[in-house]
């Protein structure tokens, strides 16, 4: 569901038509739930990721005893780039180690929305063996979309090998849901932390899982970045709002089985 105040969606290029062919995809629910978390959830993930997500990014998060999730993908490890370099294999290594989830994205980036499925499925198969190269040792079962869309087709068959798909589209992730594509509000953009907060209480009032996603984090972000001092307000308003701050994984899980799923 959409929660007032949260209608900013992270809307990749392609115009009116594109937007509307997307917009079928997401109503196409291939992998039903309902959500009724017993108590809130919030889950903050990181797409890309840059260098600074991972130890900016996850110091923040780790300060109010919460976990998050880096989708990774791998083409950008240790490469500069629009957000920052990339992140390392010590960047892996001390994510897993705290106890945060490693997801997994296409390895180049590649549009879900534009390509075969073969080719979104030989890219991600690349980019889980380059992160097993990098020292990741635990099985990816949460996927985000880059650009947070996708096609019908490969909705369909995503279930049978992730737990869970992220997109990009704004709201809670609760009540009816589909796990395939599931809503996430963007940390930047046009009045960021007016929104943020308000999808916050919305889940907290209702309660329901809210999800979070950015890219990098720092005092002059990209634009598709978050501010530290943001991340470290919402993190903060998180906390005092009694909402436990989960990586998708466990967020999940929780979900589901506090649902009777």
């Amino acid at each position: 569901m959409r929660a007032p105040g949260t209608g900013f969606t992270a809307t990749p290029a392609g115009g009116l038509r594109a937007w509307l062919r997307r917009d079928r995809v997401r109503r196409a629910v291939a992998r039903p739930a309902v959500l009724r978390p017993a108590r809130p959830i919030v889950t903050f993930t990181f797409d890309g990721f840059p260098r600074s997500a991972a130890r900016v990014g996850a110091a923040l998060i780790e300060n109010v005893g919460g976990r998050a999730t880096f989708y990774a993908s791998a083409a950008g490890a240790g490469q500069p780039g629009p957000s920052g370099p990339g992140f390392d294999a010590g960047d892996v290594k001390r994510l897993l180690e705290g106890g945060h989830e490693i997801g997994c994205r296409t390895f180049s980036g590649l549009d879900c929305a534009h390509a075969p499925v073969d080719a979104v499925f030989s890219d991600m198969v690349r980019n889980a063996d380059a992160l097993a190269a990098l020292g990741m040792d635990q099985r990816l079962i949460s996927f985000a979309y880059p650009f947070g869309e996708t096609t019908a087709a490969l909705k369909a068959q995503l279930p049978s090998r992730f737990t869970s798909a992220r997109g990009a589209a704004g709201g809670l992730a609760s009540g009816r849901a589909d796990l395939a594509q599931l809503r996430a509000n963007a940390m930047f953009g046009p009045h960021a932390l007016q929104r943020c907060l308000a999808v916050l209480e919305a889940a907290r009032r209702k309660p329901g899982w809210v999800i979070f996603h950015t890219m990098d984090v720092g005092p002059r972000p990209g634009p598709s970045g978050v501010p530290s001092g943001l991340l470290e307000r919402l993190c903060g308003a998180a906390f005092a709002g009694g909402m436990r701050i989960l990586p998708m994984r466990e967020a999940v899980a929780r979900a589901l089985e506090e649902s009777g799923g």
